[in-house]
């Protein structure tokens, strides 16, 4: 590998170079494989010798074998997969995104809110992806979602489900708004018809950010000890309930 290949891809574990070069990395051979099969644009993909079976037939074109060296050197991991991707990164517009939530199954989005985490957006596109969400929007100040962390945390649902950074404006012309919160009508109490589901921050929850004066205060009631829910988590019980009224009617 020569080195202005090698050091145009360590850039991409900046948010800024991610978003001046339009692409993103993903590593190891199942996520790879998840993004095979969905229709992201892959530009090049490496590979160790002892990993070539996990380059498919398909991509053999784009596949290049590197060194175990050259592979350590361009992985974001601790320990390098073996295997990893260069990838185009999808582009949404909101508008897009609103009507494919419409389309979807659940009729719901969900509104990631100053999570900091990308360990916690990874998820939450995870849950909407099993729930059968339609989108994801972001407001400034989420984690990147093509960070490689988030990514992974994914679990490949990020080349599924449409996410795109918009602004508050944009979210309070939507209809439709509920946010989580400590205190507010408990999750199993609401008629879930169709809009947006709002997730905190764990450490600020929507402290500063100006919610829809309509939002619907949502509540996970608690029965033990514990201070909070993660916010992933939190947003997965409520998934499921919205989930679990759909199936029902």
């Amino acid at each position: 590998m020569d080195k202005a290949t090698l050091n145009a891809i360590r850039a991409l574990r900046k948010k800024t170079e991610r978003s001046e070069q339009k692409r993103f990395v993903v590593e190891g051979d199942k996520s790879v494989g998840e993004l095979v099969e969905s229709s992201i644009a892959i530009e090049r993909m490496y590979y160790v010798s002892t990993m070539e079976h996990a380059v498919p037939d398909s991509q053999g074109h784009l596949a290049e074998q590197i060194s175990v060296k050259d592979m350590a050197r361009i992985s974001q991991m601790n320990t390098a997969p073996g295997v990893l991707a260069v990838a185009s990164i999808p582009t949404f517009s909101p508008e897009n995104i609103v009507q494919t939530v419409q389309e979807s199954p659940m009729k719901y989005g969900l509104v990631g809110c100053g999570l900091q985490d990308p360990g916690n957006l990874g998820t939450l596109i995870r849950t909407a992806d099993w729930f059968g969400f339609g989108g994801i929007l972001i407001t400034e100040g989420t984690v990147d979602p093509w960070n490689a962390k988030t990514v992974q945390a994914s679990m490949g649902s990020i080349f599924r489900v449409p996410i795109a950074e918009v602004p508050l404006d944009f979210l309070h012309q939507l209809s439709g708004h509920f946010h989580l919160e400590m205190h507010g009508t408990p999750y199993s109490e609401i008629k879930w018809e169709s809009g947006w589901i709002w997730v905190g921050s764990e450490s600020h929850g929507f402290k500063g950010i100006q919610l829809p004066s309509s939002s619907f205060a949502v509540h996970i009631p608690r029965i033990g000890a514990a201070e909070s829910l993660n916010a992933s988590v939190a947003s997965a019980i409520v998934c499921s309930e919205v989930a679990r009224v759909k199936k029902a009617r």
